[in-house]
Order: C-alpha cells, then structure tokens, then sequence
C-alpha cells in the first residue's frame, strides 16, 4: 500500500501556530465527513486554531460524541447526499462498510474481504445536502474537506457546489472506488473530473490492494473488530480496489489566478501548512516565495524557509545553503559524507522494519499468547 505521506514533525506550521499568531483571528475550518472514529491526528498540530466540524447521521451518537468531543470539534447530525430526501442505508456486517451504495455480491464475494461488506440490514434515512447543512448551522467558510462514506463521496461534493466554488476551500482529502463493480458508485475518474475543473489538482494518492478469496495473500496486519473477532482486509498483493487521493489547488496555476489575487495572508500560510502536514515542503516553499512580497509584512519569509528545509547528508542547513549545496555540491564534502545507499539496501532495510513491525505485532496478538505454553512443550520435546 502506498500512504499519503503525513510529516510528522511540521516545524513551520507549529512555529505559525505557536509563534505568530495568524490564525488566530482566522482559524483553520475543516470539514469531516465519516468521523465517528475521531478526526484525523495530523491537523492537532493546529491546536486552538483548528476547528473541525464532523457528520454523524445518527442523532442519539451524535449528541453522545458532542458531550465528549473537545471544544473544537462539533458534531452534526447529517447524512449528506446530493439532493435533500429519503435514501436507503445499506448496514453491513462490517459496520464500517456501511453506506449508501449496496454490495455487489456478485463480483464482491470473490474477493477476501467479502464478508465485510455484506448487507445485514436496511433502513430509510434522510439526507441533506452538503451546502444546506454547513448553512443550517452556520459553519464559517471551509479551508479543507476530507471524505470517507463507502462510495458516496461524490455524491457529497455534488451536494455541496457553493462549498467546493468557495474561494476559501484549499484542499479535499477523499476516500474514492477504482472499480465500478464494487457497489456502482462512481469511480476515481468521475471524482477527479468532478474537482479538477474547480482548480484542484491531484498531489497524493493512497491505494489498496485485495485479494481473491481463492488464493489470498498476506494481509497488511491483523484485523480486528473492537470485540477481538479477526476480519480480512488490505492484503499485499492483488487487484487495486480503492485508496484515498488528496487534491489541492494549486493557487499559481492561471485557473486559480483570481483565487490567489483575493486570499489574504492567513489564507496563504494555511496553504502552506497543509501542504507542509503532508509531506508537500516543496510547494509550500514554493508558495511562501512567490508570494514573499504580501507575507514579509507579517511573517519572516527566510525563517519560513528554513523551517521547511530538510537535511542534506546529515546535516540541517539554512534554505539557501540547501540549494547551494544541492545544485553545486561541495566534492570534498560528498567524499566525506555516507555513501548513498543503493535502491535496493534501502528497500532491504525498509522490508527489515517492516517484518520487525510485523513480528511485533504477532507477539502482541491474543493466538500468539494463547500457544505459548504449546510453543514452549515442543521445543521441550525437541530437546
């Protein structure tokens, strides 16, 4: 599986927050839309300055989320679909498959994981557009949106057009389909489409793979239910299914020209945040330079820079020695450095932790626990 990559250590985002003060008057809004397990850890870097504002269709765990939900963080109690009206839940053995698209059992019980997402009830409920929601409750305008309703994200998006037009909007993080067979909901080309021609542009992309249930291949971990009982899910190899794509605009793209000419400071530092919290130094970087001149009233941009900056042969160096040093590198200093390691050692000491991830995660299982004194008969008996 491929991740959308999370910095974690985002070192000019905590100095903004912790040092200048930009947000506060203009703090971070965020949109959740499939939230019951909490928003997502990278945007705490953000602190008093983040407001996230999550979706639970169910009223009675809606109320019970808001008693003990941080200041923060409030809970609305929506299903958004396209249009307001009745719509049909889908619930599922897996409560976390559960949405508004049936499985296709016909192509999904080939697949591994087939018994997650079989539908063990249903029931009508009541969904509200996006827009008409963030209007009812008077949600200030929205910096970043992030999605996961089991194939239901588009139609999210469709619901909320003023939202996604929004100048402020910045960037949408959203779980998507490869396959159309999975439930008949759209498919990463519509989603892309459906975005790209608002100015946003695709910079991550998470993906998984499932197996056949005939021949199944070694699964990413142990899956397990809250109860302990074991699931089947990503495995390593198979056909891609489905995985999360992160877009955002990109404000120097001429489409995105108006959009840039209008945002204010805080508006551009909280670009260059997210981007910085995923990993994209190089286009906050990118974004701090050009526009230097309406920043520097406000922030120092060259301290900004070196902020974003990462270390060169072992070693943390200002923003312009970095640049010096990568395109006119020192012979000596090279000689003198590590040698840089090959492809393939560094795929060989990453499959390392990863199998000492793995192992760790054996010893830790209830089953490993549980054999242990038959473990330690056998080997008594083999001596």
């Amino acid at each position: 599986m491929t991740p959308i990559a999370i910095n974690p250590a985002p070192a000019m985002t905590r100095h903004l927050v912790g040092k200048t003060g930009v947000f506060l008057e203009h703090p971070v809004v965020i949109l959740d839309v499939g939230a019951r397990g909490g928003f997502n850890a990278e945007w705490g870097v953000f602190g008093d300055c983040l407001r996230v504002y999550c979706f639970e269709p169910d009223a009675t765990e809606c109320a019970k989320l808001n008693a003990t939900a941080a200041e923060n963080v409030i809970y609305l109690p929506f299903a958004l679909g396209e249009k307001s009206g009745p719509a049909k839940l889908y619930e599922t053995a897996l409560s976390a498959s559960s949405g508004l698209y049936r499985t296709n059992m016909e192509f999904f019980s080939r697949l591994l994981n087939r018994d997650n997402a079989r539908v063990v009830g249903e029931k009508t409920i009541q969904v509200t557009p996006l827009d008409e929601a963030i209007a009812q409750h008077g949600v200030p305008p929205v910096d970043f949106v992030k999605l996961d309703v089991e194939g239901a994200e588009l139609d999210v998006l469709r619901g909320g057009d003023r939202c996604v037009r929004s100048q402020s909007l910045l960037g949408v993080l959203a779980e998507f389909r490869f396959q159309e067979e999975i439930n008949g909901s759209p498919v990463f080309w519509q989603l892309d489409a459906h975005v790209r021609q608002f100015g946003f542009r695709l910079f991550g992309m998470q993906f998984s793979h499932q197996s056949r249930h005939v021949l199944p291949y070694e699964g990413l971990q142990d899956y397990r239910q809250p109860s302990g009982e074991r699931f089947f899910a990503y495995t390593r190899h198979g056909q891609v299914m489905d995985g999360d794509a992160l877009y955002f605009r990109d404000l120097l793209l001429p489409a995105n020209r108006g959009i840039r000419t209008a945002a204010g400071v805080a508006q551009l530092l909280k670009a260059a945040s997210l981007f910085e919290i995923y990993s994209l130094n190089d286009c906050a970087a990118e974004l701090i330079i050009e526009n230097r001149e309406a920043l520097a009233p406000y922030v120092n941009c060259e301290g900004l820079l070196n902020l974003l900056t990462p270390s060169i042969r072992g070693r943390n160096v200002s923003y312009k020695d970095y640049l010096k040093e990568y395109f006119n590198p020192d012979p000596s200093a090279v000689a003198a450095s590590t040698p840089a390691e090959s492809n393939d050692v560094r795929y060989l000491k990453a499959h390392v932790e990863h199998l000492s991830a793995e192992l760790k995660a054996t010893h830790a299982t209830i089953s490993w626990r549980i054999m242990a004194p038959l473990r330690w008969l056998r080997r008594r008996l083999r001596s």
